[in-house]
Order: C-alpha cells, then sequence, then structure tokens
C-alpha cells in the first residue's frame, strides 16, 4: 500500500482524531510498524515506522516474534487513543508548548528580575499579542508563530489599534511594540521554545521629535503663584523635577526614611530608579523648605513621601494623579499642550547647562546612561534666544567707523 492511499482512505476519521493506527507491515526491507500521527506545525498526517529486524533476529521462528510484535501495536494504539504523540517527546518537545503557556513561564521569570511598571509594560503588551493570536490562529504552538504572523500582527498595530485617546499608535509606541516583542521572542530562544526571532526582521519607524517644549520662567512663575493657593504639595514635586531631575515614577517611590534634611540629600533607591541603580541627590534650599512644611518627622519612616491625597501615607499614590493635574492645571493656566509635565526635567537639564554647571555633573544628577544623552538637551531651542543675542553678541566692527 502506498503511503497516501491510507491517508485518502480515512479523510473523514481523521476529521475526528489525529492520528491514524499501527500496523505491521512488510516491504523489501523486512518488517516494520507504520502508523500515522498529526505533525502540530502543518497539522498534517505524518507516517511514522518502527524498524523491526533486530527484534526479528532474536526469536527463533517468525511467529513467536509476530507475538511480540502484536504487543507492541496494541500498547501503541493505546498510547496514541490517549493523545499521545512523537513530536512532544526528546529534545524539541519545548517547541510544540502552547504560546499562551510560554507567555505565563516568561512572566513569572521577567517578575523576579524587573520593576513592577517596566513588568505592566511587558505584560500589557504580551496581553494583546496573545489576544490577536488567538483570533487568527488559535492555540498556536511558541515554534509556529511566524515571521509573516508577526508582520501581520505589527500592521494591525500600526493601522488598526487605537491609543488611550483614540488615535493610531505613535511610531514610538510601535518601536516599543518591536523591541517587547524581540525581548520575549530572545527569550523562547534560550529556552528552547522556538528558533527565529521573528521580531529581529520588523524595521522600526523613523523616530519622532518630542513634542515637549521648554517652560519658561514666566510659565513658572505663573505655575508657583497657582499652585501655591491650590497645591502646594504638587508644587514641591514639580520642583524635585526641575531642580533635582528626578522622574514622577521616583517621586511616587520615595519614602520619608529617603529624605535627609541634616544631610540635605534624597536616597533614589535602585527598587525604585528607572536604571536600578541608587543614587543621591543633593537638595536645593527651596526643596529643603518644602519637605520641612510636611512635617515628615510625625510620620512613620515607610510612609510615601506624596502618599495617597498627595501626604505622607502608607499608601502610594496613583500613577495617573500627576499627569492627570498636570492637565487640568495647564489647561486652568492657558499653557500650551507641548508644555507638559516632563518638560520641566528638560528645562531644568538645559537651565544648569545654560549656568555653566559642567555636564558630567548634569548627567549623574539625571541619571543619563551617556553624556550624549544629556548634552541632547542643549538643543533645545531656547525661547528668549533673540533677546540673549542682541544684548550680548559681539560686534563685527567699531559702528562709529
Amino acid at each position: 500500500m502506498s503511503v497516501q492511499s491510507p491517508r485518502l482512505a480515512v479523510s473523514t476519521a481523521y476529521s475526528a482524531a489525529n492520528y491514524l493506527p499501527a500496523t505491521l507491515k512488510t516491504n523489501k526491507s523486512g518488517w516494520i510498524i507504520e502508523y500515522y500521527v498529526e505533525n502540530p506545525q502543518t497539522q498534517i498526517l505524518a507516517r511514522k515506522k518502527i524498524k523491526l529486524q533486530r527484534l526479528l533476529m532474536r526469536y527463533p521462528s517468525k511467529m513467536e516474534a509476530k507475538r511480540h510484535i502484536n504487543n507492541i501495536i496494541v500498547a501503541l494504539n493505546m498510547k496514541l487513543s490517549t493523545g499521545w504523540n512523537p513530536y512532544f517527546m526528546g529534545e524539541d518537545a519545548r517547541m510544540y508548548t502552547p504560546l499562551k503557556e510560554v507567555t505565563i513561564k516568561y512572566l513569572e521569570e521577567i517578575k523576579r528580575n524587573i520593576r513592577p511598571e517596566t513588568c505592566r509594560l511587558y505584560t500589557s503588551f504580551l496581553n494583546i499579542f496573545c489576544e490577536w493570536i488567538e483570533k487568527v490562529s488559535p492555540n498556536v504552538y511558541s515554534s509556529m508563530v511566524t515571521h509573516a504572523l508577526v508582520a501581520k500582527f505589527m500592521d494591525y498595530v500600526y493601522n488598526e489599534r487605537k491609543g488611550r485617546k483614540g488615535e493610531c499608535v505613535s511610531n514610538k509606541t510601535y518601536n516599543n511594540y518591536i523591541k517587547n516583542g524581540s525581548a520575549f521572542f530572545s527569550w523562547m530562544i534560550d529556552k528552547c521554545y522556538c528558533k527565529e526571532n521573528h521580531f529581529m526582521k520588523i524595521k522600526s519607524k523613523k523616530k519622532e521629535n518630542k513634542k515637549r517644549i521648554l517652560i519658561p520662567e514666566e510659565a513658572r512663575e505663573r505655575i508657583t503663584k497657582y499652585l501655591l493657593s491650590n497645591n502646594p504639595n504638587y508644587l514641591l514635586m514639580l520642583k524635585l523635577i526641575y531642580n533635582s531631575l528626578l522622574r514622577p515614577k521616583e517621586i511616587r517611590g520615595l519614602l520619608i526614611s529617603d529624605i535627609s534634611i541634616a544631610k540635605g540629600q534624597i536616597t533614589v533607591r535602585k527598587d525604585v530608579s528607572k536604571n536600578g541603580k541608587e543614587r543621591i541627590i543633593p537638595m536645593t534650599p527651596d526643596i529643603i523648605e518644602g519637605f520641612n512644611k510636611l512635617n515628615l518627622q510625625n510620620f512613620a519612616s515607610n510612609y510615601y513621601v506624596f502618599g495617597e491625597n498627595i501626604q505622607p501615607n502608607e499608601k502610594k499614590l496613583s500613577e495617573s494623579y500627576m499627569f492627570k493635574y498636570w492637565a487640568k492645571m495647564r489647561i486652568k493656566l492657558g499653557l500650551p499642550e507641548e508644555m507638559q509635565q516632563y518638560s520641566l526635567r528638560d528645562s531644568g537639564i538645559f537651565e544648569m547647562l545654560k549656568k555653566g554647571i559642567d555636564p558630567l555633573s548634569v548627567q549623574q544628577l539625571a541619571d543619563h546612561h551617556s553624556l550624549e544623552m544629556t548634552t541632547i538637551y542643549a538643543k533645545h531651542l531656547d525661547p528668549n534666544l533673540q533677546k540673549i543675542i542682541v544684548d550680548n553678541a559681539p560686534t563685527f566692527a567699531n559702528p562709529k567707523l
């Protein structure tokens, strides 16, 4: 019997079962046990065989050997009927692990090595990726995710998926999908769940210019006057962004024990620092005065400085509070949308460089990876540039000539 004829004969049976029972076959090469089982990658029945020549040599007669072979066939068919599949055995077994199961293992591992905020980003990406995969290719194995499938997913992200404001995703968000996907597939390759990183084959989009502008002194004075009357604690948080170059997430993670008024220092712990490294931040007199007004000595040292209700509290301030309050205040004061909360950090770095503070010191304060990253901020357009040039530019020659 040919290899293809049993497939055709049992095409209807195959729709209900993913194997064909084992049988004894004879050919020119000798006796073999032949059966068909579904290849999980192609989802097509594949022929498997067990050669019996060595077994035959153990018995004085073919009749005795056949009794042993029949026992093997019965046992093999029992295994097949319960779902056993040889593709899920041996070195390549991990290749046929369901993608959902691999995702769970990945998240369990990275949770032990990265910050909770970063972990939420990875979790969000994987939820979106797996949800889409489930719609177009349900119950897919980790090794069955192809380059074409990943390319279609990235098309969906860029052309169909909407952001928080109902807008299409930005180039930056698109590139972050590539970054997160590449990290996931690199991990799967290391763990033998797949052999190729298809996200690395996707080209990144051109980086967009930041939609942030510097906040000049006049605007900062308006912000100060408004917050002194309405929310002085939030004003202190903004000063930490501008003067101390702290990130909003780092400010929300500050504990009372991290503040030393006597030394005039703030300790940014490695578990809240973006780069996972502890650093010491000097405090300006203005910030020290702000902390004194909070009366931190009256609270437990493990309380958050800016906890719930933006007061010292054992409960952490919500992640969205600062951004929502800034948006509300910006509209109230009539400030342009490009003046974002994080613009204060840009402005702080820019002003420090303009005032002659050496770039290396600014780099350390800002917790930048490189000096190049710090000096990028010097390229910001100074809103007072025209006045500075007019008042201070040297003359080409004596105007009396």
